[in-house]
């Protein structure tokens, strides 16, 4: 789910335009997917979407339907679904339809790669092609990457061949961090996602957020004012860190995504931490942010519970006492 963010609004007129617009809303072209978006008088709130397949579930698409209901209460939920399957997407949309009610509905759109369809299979219908809505989200800077693929290999780590030279970093960045009392690990890594750009900071901060005390120290300076700083920084850490120490940079950068609006880079780095750790504290703090559809302009507001929450489930699954795990 992407929160719409105000300093890239855009007016969208025509359903064309809604369209064209739906890949820069969630950062990618989605392909046999389910998207939502969720419009009130002041504009879209918030963009999300599930596989096609997910949302022919019955109880996958109520509980979306009913979380956004209960976020947005006075919203309408517009619903497109991507794919060339007429006869899942109509059945999926109608049941979208049945869910909400025709209060709280907007329009129904199924769309393929040349063309979409609206309200029913022989509905109002149009071309998908070039926009002048879309070269202008361009123009602002929103991306809508090929497919949802490519986000997924930005939280992958790095590549094969990387990994040998990358040991030797990580065994001198871990007696470095092991050589520093816990508050210096805290103020090191606070520091280097303000100033890490080579390599070697890079890796040090990997190291030293694998202990959850850094990772709370890390949160406690995040803000929506520098959010989008420290979604470069993580990147850049996660694209250096090796397996054992993925946990902590995807967490955070999962965090720093949400505050940003990006729901999609939020939910990739959630679906990687369940991979490989499905346990670890960050991913039930993201966890919980979706189930709530916490807005990004609520972290002032929750961020000192979130982050006593962090420390409590740091303790619940045994890392009271935190250690640098080894490579």
């Amino acid at each position: 789910m992407n929160q719409s963010q105000p300093s890239a609004r855009l007016t969208i007129q025509t359903l064309d335009d809604l369209v064209a617009m739906v890949p820069f809303l969630l950062g990618f072209h989605p392909h046999e997917s389910l998207v939502v978006v969720v419009m009130d008088d002041t504009g879209i709130q918030l963009t999300g979407r599930i596989d096609l397949t997910d949302a022919a579930q019955p109880d996958r698409l109520a509980d979306l339907v009913g979380r956004l209901a209960q976020r947005f209460g006075t919203a309408e939920q517009w619903f497109l679904a991507f794919s060339a399957d007429t006869e899942i997407a109509w059945r999926v949309l109608h049941e979208c339809a049945d869910l909400v009610g025709a209060l709280r509905l907007g329009r129904l759109l199924q769309v393929d790669d040349r063309s979409w369809r609206a309200d029913h299979r022989h509905g109002e219908s149009g071309w998908v092609g070039s926009n002048g809505v879309a070269s202008q989200a361009a123009a602002l800077g929103m991306s809508a990457r090929a497919s949802r693929t490519e986000l997924t290999a930005q939280v992958a780590g790095p590549e094969d061949a990387e990994v040998a030279a990358l040991l030797a970093e990580f065994d001198q960045a871990h007696a470095w961090a092991q050589s520093l009392a816990d508050a210096e690990r805290d103020r090191a890594a606070v520091r280097l996602t303000r100033t890490a750009t080579q390599q070697r900071d890079l890796v040090r901060l990997a190291v030293l957020v694998s202990d959850p005390q850094a990772q709370v120290a890390v949160l406690r300076t995040l803000d929506r004012d520098n959010a989008a700083a420290a979604v470069a920084c993580w990147t850049a850490v996660v694209a250096h860190s090796l397996t054992p120490y993925l946990v902590g940079p995807l967490g955070l950068l999962g965090v720093a995504s949400w505050l940003t609006g990006d729901g999609a880079t939020q939910n990739v780095c959630l679906e990687r931490l369940d991979q490989l750790q499905p346990l670890a504290p960050l991913a039930a703090l993201l966890d919980w942010i979706n189930q709530k559809v916490l807005p990004p302009s609520a972290w002032s507001q929750h961020q000192s519970a979130l982050v006593g929450a962090l420390i409590d489930q740091s303790r619940l699954v045994g890392n009271s006492d935190p250690r640098l795990p080894g490579v």
